[in-house]
Formats: structure tokens, sequence, C-alpha cells
């Protein structure tokens, strides 16, 4: 039931249909017309302005450290998942924004900072076709030329808590092992939480943050893009879904 109230409210939580929604309601409402077409321009630049949206992640996200800067060698480094999807046609993955965490596990495991890359994450899908992303992710590690005896995979988990709950389970019996977390840096906040409550110590890999330059042409400041409301989207359901989390865990 929690994994079907999130799917919806993720829909809810979209900028564009409220925006739309308040465009229709204009339509309806002739008394308010005039405020509603207000609103509705108002929330369309807001959401769409790139610079206020780089800031907003700026705020949120965990802080950001170089492959460099990770000094001691950890057992595990636990990649969660939702950095890729499956092409059964043409039978390749293909990674999305969120690729670098995989990316960055190899690095750090060729660096020698992690011992074995721990990946988690199953069909975070309402209706599961089937395909699981830590599976898939094995095949693309081992192609890499990563040992299999060094890839461990969770592949039941659909959600952060889940990616923790089961990695927990997994490790149980391995007694004391580092962990070194890797995820984007807007996700950090909920998935460090996850794994705290589930009894585990981690250290902190970000990936995919917002670059610390920001440009300040008109263009940047003024002009609302396309990627920004899928931004705002991201960032919005992640805050909901960490307020959730610390409630509910």
């Amino acid at each position: 039931m929690f994994f079907i109230v999130s799917k919806i409210l993720a829909f809810l939580i979209k900028p564009t249909f409220w925006i739309l929604l308040l465009l229709i309601s204009s339509l309806f409402f002739k008394k308010r017309r005039k405020t509603l077409l207000i609103i509705s321009v108002c929330a369309f630049w807001f959401f769409g302005n790139s610079l206020i949206v780089d800031l907003a992640y700026k705020i949120w996200e965990e802080d950001v450290i170089s492959v460099s800067e990770v000094k001691e060698t950890y057992d595990y480094g636990v990649v969660l998942g939702g950095f890729s999807g499956y092409d059964e046609t043409k039978k390749r993955i293909e990674f999305n924004e969120c690729g670098g965490r995989l990316f960055y596990a190899i690095q750090l495991y060729n660096l020698g900072k992690i011992e074995k890359i721990l990946i988690s994450g199953g069909n975070g899908q309402l209706i599961n076709e089937g395909y699981k992303e830590a599976d898939w992710s094995k095949n693309f590690l081992i192609d890499c030329g990563i040992p299999e005896e060094d890839i461990v995979i969770e592949n039941k988990s659909r959600n952060t808590w889940e990616n923790a709950k089961f990695t927990s389970q997994i490790l149980i019996n391995e007694g004391d092992v580092t962990l070194l977390l890797i995820t984007s840096a807007w996700h950090m906040k909920r998935a460090s939480y996850c794994f705290t409550q589930n009894y585990m110590d981690v250290d902190k890999f970000s990936t995919d943050y917002t670059w610390e330059s920001t440009s300040f042409d008109l263009e940047y400041i003024l002009f609302p893009t396309s990627d920004s409301y899928e931004r705002w989207e991201t960032l919005i359901k992640e805050m909901i879904g960490n307020l959730v989390y610390r409630i509910q865990y």
C-alpha cells in the first residue's frame, strides 16, 4: 500500500500538473480568472527558472568529496539503484543522469578504495515487468573487468527504505564491515537516514551534484527551461520522501 501511495504522490507533486490545473481552473472560474492566470504565469516562471532550482539543490544536497579525499579502504561500496534502465530490444543498459553512481563505484574499486561493490536495486515500477536493475548492472560490471566474486547484488528492493533493509539482511552475518554509500547528492539525506535506521554506519560519497559555478547571464536568470520542471519534481519528491520516512520510521 505504501508503495502505491508513493507512486500516486509522485504524480501529484509535478509542478507542471498544478500549473495546468490552474490554467484549466481559469476557464471555469471567470471571476477569479485574472488571479489564476497571474498565479499560473508566476508558477511557470518560478519552477522553470534555472537559477532558483540550482540554489534549491545546493541547499538540499549533501556535501560532495572528490575521489582523492576518500582516504580509507572500505569493505563495500554500496551503490543504490535508479541510475539505469534496460533496452530489451538492443540488449543493453541505458544510463540516466544518475549513472555516476555506478561509474564512480568502478573508479573507486579500481583505485583500491572499496574491496567489493554491492548494488542494491530491484524494479521500482508499480507493475513489475521482471527486469531487475542489480542483475543487469552485475553483468555490466563483469564486462568491465570486475571479478564476479567482488560483486554482490540485492535485487528485491523497490525504494530507498528497502535498499537499506535488504542490504542489512545481506550483510548481517558479515560482522563489523565498513561501508561507503554511493548515491546522488540530492538523494543522500534520505538514503543515509534509511541505512542508519537499519543499523548500518555508512560514510557518504555523493554523485550527480549541482556544480558550484553558477552563471549569471540573463538567459540563465530570466528564461524558463524544460529541465528545471523535471528537477523540481525530483527535489520535491525527495523532500516529501525524506519527511515521510522520518515520520514512519
